[in-house]
């Protein structure tokens, strides 16, 4: 018996980046159409780079860009094909808080493993976006590579995805405004003052606000910052760095983390799913954080929980 790992489109695993490091990962397809033209974003064999200038160019000229998600079906087939090689399943999504491809895979698994009356299939959500996913399913393909079992590979993975942090910046907040982050006030009210709006990764699988600055070199500036003062340097890791083709302000934002003493750092392209969603020129950071960090996630999380379970108990008085 194998393990194949899955991940979706917004993973950022595009094809050259699955070959140079050597691992086996299935990435789903998710339709992407620009204007009247529609693309597969891991089938179509196109340069990344040359696409991504004409695709964030369009985007910021107006044409309009729209993903789907993947069908439940489509799940299905896929985790079918690999079953029938004796494999099992270990499938990454993106945020379910940001995308419906969580609850389509769940509806795949559940109906496969309900079929073979085992678990085949278990699926992940990554609680993140772009390489925020894709170092989960890179993190467990090295696990398969290694001969790690299923159950300790789905285990790891619960583990190994809140210790990814993702810090990002966008130049144009209208592009947050139309997937209702912020209010057509606060849109309008940012670009005249020249507002730069800094995110991450929530610790409830969506986008959430990490402060603003004003002045794209002071976001880029706090962007570098922020992994400064959250990195875990404890470990040997590999930060990934991704833009909607901006590649002069990704290369200030690498001599920034070069100057404090980060230097393993491997830079590409946003992924085309989520970066239509953020807009051009927009930068992203996914680093593995401190232990501190990650404990403060845990116990917003726990906390969360239980305020929740408190108001439960309090309607059923």
């Amino acid at each position: 018996m194998g393990i194949k790992i899955f991940a979706d489109a917004a993973s950022n695993l595009f094809r050259e980046i699955r070959q140079s490091k050597g691992l086996d990962i299935k990435v789903m397809n998710m339709h992407l159409m620009l204007g009247d033209k529609e693309f597969n974003c891991y089938d179509d064999e196109f340069d990344i780079n040359e696409f991504a200038n004409n695709y964030y160019k369009s985007i910021g000229e107006g044409v309009k860009a729209r993903t789907s998600l993947i069908p439940p079906a489509q799940y299905v087939e896929a985790f079918e094909e690999e079953i029938k090689k004796g494999n099992k399943v270990i499938c990454f999504t993106m945020a379910k808080g940001i995308s419906g491809t969580y609850s389509s895979a769940c509806i795949a698994r559940d109906e496969i493993n309900e079929k073979y009356d085992e678990e085949k299939v278990y699926v992940v959500d990554s609680v993140n976006a772009g390489l925020g996913e894709g170092m989960q399913a890179i993190h467990a393909a090295e696990l398969v590579k290694e001969g790690k079992g299923f159950d300790y590979i789905k285990n790891e993975a619960e583990a190994f995805k809140m210790r990814i942090r993702s810090e990002f910046t966008v130049d144009d907040i209208r592009y947050l405004l139309k997937t209702g982050r912020v209010s057509k006030f606060l849109s309008k009210f940012a670009n005249l003052l020249k507002i730069k709006i800094m995110l991450k990764n929530g610790d409830d699988s969506k986008i959430a606000f990490a402060g603003s600055v004003i002045g794209r070199k002071s976001a880029i500036k706090r962007l570098a910052k922020l992994v400064d003062e959250k990195i875990d340097r404890s470990i040997d890791q590999t930060v990934y760095l991704t833009h909607c083709a901006c590649e002069e302000d990704a290369k200030k934002v690498v001599e920034l983390l070069n100057e404090c003493g980060i230097t393993k750092i491997e830079t590409y392209q946003y992924d085309f799913i989520s970066g239509a969603h953020i807009g051009p020129n927009s930068l992203a950071v996914f680093y593995l954080m401190k232990q501190e960090e990650k404990k403060s996630l845990l116990q917003r999380i726990i906390r969360r929980k239980s305020s929740k379970e408190d108001e439960k108990e309090e309607k059923a008085d």
